[in-house]
C-alpha cells in the first residue's frame, strides 16, 4: 500500500500530462466526443485510459522549474490531443457539408431537423449522410484507430517533450480548407446531375412556355435527386471508406508537422 502512494513529482507530472493529452483526444474525436455521451462516462473513460498508459511512459528528463514552463507543457499536450481528435471531426464535417450542398440543390434547404449532437438545425441529407459516415466509421473500427493513434503519438513525441512548431497555424488552415474540398468531392456527382436537370428544365420552359415550370420543376428535381442519391450511394460509401481508411495516417502525419521534439528544438 505504501508503494502505491509513494509517487514523486515526475510521476505525478507524467500522469497529469497523459491525462491532458488523452482528454484532448477523447473529447474531440468522433464517437468519443459526441454530446450524446454523458460527461461522467467521458471522465471515467479518460481516467481509465490515462491510468493504463501512465506506467508504460517514461518520465520527462527535465522537470519544469517555473510555472510558465509547466503551463506551456500543459498547453502543448492539450493541443496535441485536440489536433488528433479534430482531424476526425473535420472528416465528418466534410460529409455534413456535402449533404448540405446536395440538399440545397434538391430544394430541401427548408426541411431541417434538430441535431442533438451539434445542438443546431441541420439539413435532412446532412443528417442522413452523417449517420452513414458514422456507420462506416464504426465498421472500420474507427474508435480503435483513434486509440491506436493516441498511443502511437507518444512514440513520435514523448510525454512532456513537445513544443509547438511554426507550421501549426498553416496546418490548421489546411485542415479547415479540407472540409470544403472533401465535401465538394463527395457531393459533386449529385450536384452535377441536379445541375443538368435544372438546365433541361430551363430549356423546356423556354421552348414550351405553357408549362408551369415551378409546379413541375420542384417535384421533378426532388425525384431525380433521390434517384441519383440511391444510385450513387454505393460509390459515396466507398469514398467514405477510403477517406476513413487513411484516418490513422492522417492523424499521425499531423503531429510532426505541428509539433517538434523538445530536445531537437533545444539543440
Amino acid at each position: 500500500m505504501a508503494n502505491l502512494l509513494s509517487y514523486d513529482a515526475s510521476q505525478l507530472l507524467v500522469f497529469l500530462l497523459v491525462l491532458i493529452r488523452v482528454g484532448g483526444v477523447l473529447t474531440t474525436a468522433p464517437i468519443f466526443g459526441s454530446s450524446n455521451i454523458p460527461a461522467q462516462i467521458k471522465i471515467v473513460v479518460i481516467l481509465v485510459f490515462s491510468l493504463i498508459l501512465n506506467p508504460f511512459l517514461p518520465s520527462p528528463t527535465v522537470l519544469p522549474e517555473q510555472i510558465h514552463h509547466f503551463l506551456m507543457l500543459v498547453f502543448s499536450e492539450l493541443l496535441i490531443g485536440v489536433t488528433l481528435g479534430l482531424i476526425g471531426k473535420i472528416l465528418f464535417a466534410a460529409v455534413e457539408f456535402a449533404g448540405a450542398m446536395t440538399g440545397f440543390q434538391m430544394g430541401l434547404s427548408i426541411a431541417n431537423v434538430f441535431d442533438p449532437a451539434s445542438m443546431q438545425q441541420v439539413s435532412l441529407l446532412s443528417k442522413l449522410e452523417t449517420l452513414i459516415a458514422s456507420l462506416v466509421f464504426l465498421s472500420l473500427d474507427g474508435p480503435i484507430l483513434v486509440i491506436q493513434a493516441m498511443v502511437r503519438s507518444y512514440q513520435l513525441i514523448p510525454v512532456g517533450q513537445a513544443t509547438m512548431g511554426n507550421d501549426l497555424a498553416s496546418m490548421m488552415i489546411q485542415l479547415s480548407s479540407g472540409i470544403f474540398s472533401i465535401g465538394f468531392q463527395l457531393g459533386a456527382p449529385l450536384i452535377i446531375a441536379l445541375l443538368i436537370t435544372n438546365l433541361i428544365l430551363g430549356l423546356l420552359s423556354r421552348s414550351v412556355p405553357q408549362i408551369q415550370i415551378f409546379v413541375v420543376g420542384f417535384p421533378l428535381t426532388l425525384m431525380m435527386g433521390f434517384i441519383f442519391l440511391l444510385l450513387g450511394m454505393p460509390f459515396m460509401i466507398q469514398a467514405i471508406r477510403i477517406m476513413f481508411g487513411l484516418y490513422d495516417d492522417q492523424m499521425l502525419d499531423a503531429i510532426p508537422v505541428s509539433y517538434t521534439h523538445l530536445r531537437a528544438h533545444e539543440t
